[in-house]
Parts: C-alpha cells; sequence; structure tokens
C-alpha cells in the first residue's frame, strides 16, 4: 500500500469525523413559526395554542427552562426529549384577565440545538373587555328538599349597550334568572342562580348567557352546587 493512498484514506477519515461532529447535531423547528396571534380573547376567557416542536436533525433535541413572560401564561410540554425527525406539543395558555387592548407575551426555551440555543416564543392578542362576571363562579351549598341561591354581578365594561336574549342552565335543578336583560356602558345586572336539589352530593353546570353583541355571542357563567 503506498503512503500517498494512506494519507488519502487518513483525510477521508478525518472528514468523515468531522462532518458528523459539524452536521450530526439536533435541529430546533416550530411548525408554523415562533410567531402567533391569538387574535381577539375575551377577556374571562382563556386563550389556548398548541405548537408543534420538531427535531430536524439527526440527534435527540432536549428542551429545558420553559418560561413564561409573566404569570398570566401557562405553559405544557408533551416531551423535552425528542427523536430525530420526531415531534413534541407546546400548549400555551394565557389568561387575559388583567389585560386590554393589544398584549405581547414570549416564552423561552432552551435547547442544545447549537444553533439554536435560546429560543423565544412570541405571541399577541387583542384582549376585549365586554361583560365581566364577579365572582366567576356561582356556589351553592344547601340539603335535599331545600331551596339555595346565589346571585353574581355582571357589569357592561365597554362602550355598546347589550341585551342578554336568553339565560339557560344545562341542568334541570338549577334555573337563572337576571334583574334585566338590557346592560348600558358602565351598569350592572344580577345573575340569581335557584337551586333545588333532590338528592345528595355535586352538581356541575354551566349558565349560558346568549347575547346580541357581534363579539360575545354568548357567556357561561359555572355552577358548583353541593348538597349535604
Amino acid at each position: 500500500m503506498s503512503k500517498t493512498f494512506m494519507i488519502a484514506a487518513k483525510l477521508i477519515l478525518l472528514y468523515g469525523i468531522l462532518h458528523c461532529l459539524l452536521y450530526s447535531q439536533p435541529k430546533f423547528h416550530v411548525v408554523g413559526g415562533n410567531e402567533f396571534d391569538f387574535g381577539d380573547v375575551l377577556s374571562f376567557t382563556p386563550a389556548k395554542r398548541i405548537l408543534i416542536i420538531k427535531n430536524l436533525g439527526t440527534e435527540t433535541l432536549t428542551l429545558s427552562n420553559i418560561d413564561a413572560s409573566c404569570g398570566c401564561t401557562a405553559t405544557l410540554l408533551s416531551n423535552d426529549h425528542i427523536a430525530p425527525n420526531d415531534s413534541s406539543t407546546l400548549t400555551i395558555t394565557f389568561n387575559s384577565k388583567q389585560f386590554a387592548g393589544k398584549v405581547h407575551k414570549a416564552v423561552s426555551i432552551v435547547t442544545n440545538d447549537t444553533t439554536n440555543r435560546a429560543i423565544d416564543i412570541k405571541f399577541t392578542a387583542n384582549v376585549l373587555r365586554i361583560l365581566e362576571i364577579e365572582p366567576e363562579y356561582l356556589f351553592i351549598r344547601t340539603a335535599i328538599d331545600s331551596t339555595g341561591y346565589q346571585n353574581t354581578v355582571i357589569k357592561n365594561v365597554g362602550s355598546d349597550t347589550i341585551k342578554i336574549l336568553s339565560v339557560i342552565s344545562t341542568s334541570n335543578l338549577i334555573t337563572a334568572k337576571l334583574s334585566k336583560d338590557i346592560i348600558k356602558p358602565s351598569e350592572e345586572v344580577t345573575l340569581t342562580a335557584t337551586f333545588a336539589p333532590k338528592s345528595n352530593g355535586i352538581v356541575n353546570c354551566d349558565v349560558e348567557l346568549k347575547t346580541d353583541h357581534p363579539k360575545l355571542p354568548s357567556l357561561k357563567v359555572r355552577f358548583v352546587g353541593w348538597v349535604k
């Protein structure tokens, strides 16, 4: 074997090793991009988006230190180790209760992708404040064959007069009634729920209000009844 051939073989082997070191690595990729817009979001309804994170590389991609820019944003990752050509889901939930108008937030991620060590996934939302509910859910504790009552206040914090078209309970044990069905800007109405249980246990249901507002066709008030 000639000396020239041996040198060439060593160079090819060295090239292969360098190629593996340079190109055999994980590759972080978010399907659809690292930025998205929730669009219009109601102030009392959390917004949720599920993102798909893919590993386009040849080594396992690891994700760590997932952190939101504020406590209004929660994250849930299905898998923090992603094999080559595989994917994971990242669920981002934005609670818009404390905001109004255009909001800009971000979620940061640390990866072992050498070209994308620190990732920022940015999102925007336009928070609409139309109706506010206080308290946000109804809780009644009562006894069998007794009737319990609970009130919640609905306030119009928007700029348009709103008409409540109907009030419907998902349980035949609960009825609900408004003090009036026209709510002008800055006005409040009272929603009274009446609970007449027939047996022990816990009853869960929604009281749905349909409105004539084009951006708020309906809203739901959560109800929990506890029968002792």
